[in-house]
């Protein structure tokens, strides 16, 4: 049983006790004052998990690093419906492609936390998949188009020009 009188403990306890208080104050405020209602802020809930996961990867970030990746989409979708709530759904028809974004994202911040190749790939796959359904959407491909002709380019060009410091050996 953990004990009470650790940080990790008491540190818990204060970030739950302000998540409390703050989802209470969403609901009194929502009453207080029209047009602010939980209706619309629904989306702020998606920031109590958030907050744990928070928590859980500053305790042990070489350990917990996959949290980094939920962290940014959650983060990014409360974003988005916030916007969508305060605007109107129907953006949803020609923002759909941010479904993509919030992964893509989420991907890129593990990249950038672990270091590691993998997660580099699945990340350029759904922003490029965006941005070629956003630019479709906004009828202007041109920018796509010079886009994946660069990628493609560089792809091939790079083991041509870059020699793979692993595959010299020694004579």
């Amino acid at each position: 049983m953990e004990n009470k009188k650790d940080p990790e403990f008491k540190i818990g306890m204060v970030v739950f006790g302000a998540i409390f208080i703050g989802v209470g104050i969403l609901f009194l405020v929502g009453n207080l004052i029209p047009h602010f209602s939980i209706g619309k802020l629904w989306p702020l809930f998606m920031l109590i998990p958030v907050a744990i996961l928070v928590m859980v990867w500053i305790q042990d970030k070489e350990k917990s690093a996959g949290v980094v990746l939920p962290i940014i989409v959650l983060l990014f979708y409360c974003g988005y419906f916030l916007w969508l709530n305060f605007t109107t759904w129907a953006y949803t028809a020609t923002s759909w492609p941010n479904f993509l974004i919030g992964p893509g994202l989420g991907f890129l911040g593990l990249y950038f936390v672990t270091k590691k190749g993998e997660y580099i790939i699945p990340s350029f796959i759904l922003l490029l998949l965006s941005a070629i359904f956003y630019a479709a959407i906004i009828e202007n491909t041109w920018i796509v188009g010079i886009l994946l002709v660069a990628m493609g380019l560089l792809l091939i060009l790079k083991p041509l020009l870059f020699k793979d410091k692993k595959s010299v050996t020694p004579e």
